[in-house]
């Protein structure tokens, strides 16, 4: 009976384990009953106390965000998401997941996790993406699994009409990728600590991902053939399937691909099943690689900071581009699904002193070896 008493005006949902506000008020024609986003009933406590104190001064709640609605009658958006959430976990990977919870939690559900999902408008969400004070890219990314939601939403019919279908797209600028040339590469590696020169040496000439060269096993390996098999990528510390079949791939290694193999040999081979380890014999990470060792040699070398180890990536096909590698081939070599990829978000044209000369120099050549009219 004592339990009941402390928590008049409380619910807890037997699933999440959130605790629930509810007050049928007089002169109101619906109670109210919203999620108080907490499973402590000590905060459940206080923050009913606050609201019924609101109620018993005023009449009514007065914060204007306060919701008024049935739960029953109208299901809240958070716990549309919580439903959804435990259905897509089962369809995507860890670290895909952990980035949708750490948006949802982090910028959604505040806003919205206590409205009804009926109630929320075309109008509401675009309010809402015009204060995010971030880039066009983080707003996709942050909007991708509220969309998820409210298509989750439409095809169970919790609502009848999907707002995002009002909702105009985020336009975004290709990201302004600053690729390092051949001088500055060679700098680079000059300059990089002895033990992860191999690593450097293998992104810069193969142009594959960071997690790609993280994954890479030695049986994927063909010195014989002069070509590594992509297969899988290591991030977060997820070994997992690249997202797209292009990106499993044999690459034809260059010359110092290889080399930076063999000098690798002597780290792990025989050691690991992993080509590519730290110091202490672990799993590299993009995040820890980039801040203790990709950044401090750009700065001990005297060249841009502005730079992270995705670069290595947009060098490697602007200098291979630049050097007149056929575009197909690169587009290959970097499990690109297509060439439209590579130009519109990574190729970057390096400044030449020949600029221009190619035309010029094919056009002379042709007036030479033209034949004159003769005059009759």
């Amino acid at each position: 009976m004592a339990g009941k008493k402390l928590n008049r005006n409380l619910y807890q949902d037997s699933k999440s384990g959130i605790w629930y506000f509810q007050k049928k008020v007089r002169g109101l024609d619906k109670p109210y009953k919203f999620s108080l986003e907490t499973t402590s009933v000590l905060e459940a406590r206080r923050k009913r106390d606050e609201y019924l104190l609101d109620i018993a001064v005023n009449g009514k709640l007065t914060d204007r965000d306060a919701p008024l609605f049935d739960i029953d009658d109208n299901e809240v958006f958070g716990e549309v998401a919580m439903e959804w959430a435990k259905i897509k976990e089962t369809k995507v990977s860890k670290s895909t997941m952990e980035e949708y919870k750490k948006d949802m939690n982090g910028q959604i559900l505040p806003r919205f996790g206590n409205r009804p999902i009926s109630a929320i408008s075309g109008l509401d969400i675009e309010k809402f993406i015009s204060k995010l004070k971030c880039s066009g890219k983080r707003k996709i990314n942050i909007m991708t699994p509220f969309r998820d939601v409210m298509k989750f939403a439409k095809k169970h019919k919790l609502i009848d009409e999907n707002p995002m279908d009002n909702v105009e797209s985020i336009t975004t600028e290709a990201s302004d990728k600053t690729p390092l040339s051949l001088d500055e590469s060679k700098t680079f590696l000059e300059t990089v600590p002895v033990y992860y020169k191999p690593l450097f040496m293998f992104l810069f000439f193969t142009g594959v991902r960071f997690g790609e060269a993280a994954a890479l096993k030695w049986k994927r390996v063909d010195f014989k053939n002069g070509k590594v098999h992509i297969r899988r990528t290591l991030v977060r510390g997820e070994y997992k399937d690249p997202k797209t079949k292009s990106s499993i791939r044999y690459i034809k290694l260059h010359p110092v691909a290889i080399e930076a193999l063999r000098l690798q040999k002597k780290h792990t081979f025989g050691k690991s099943e992993f080509v590519f380890l730290n110091k202490l014999g672990r799993n590299i990470h993009q995040h820890s690689v980039n801040i203790h060792v990709f950044k401090p040699t750009l700065k001990k070398a005297g060249l841009s900071m502005d730079r992270s180890c995705n670069d290595t990536r947009s060098s490697y096909i602007t200098n291979s581009i630049d050097s007149n590698e056929r575009i197909g081939f690169v587009q290959n070599q970097v499990g690109h699904t297509n060439t439209k990829m590579i130009i519109e978000h990574y190729y970057k044209h390096i400044p030449a002193p020949d600029d221009g000369k190619g035309l010029e120099k094919a056009f002379t050549n042709t007036m030479d070896n033209s034949t004159p009219e003769t005059t009759k």
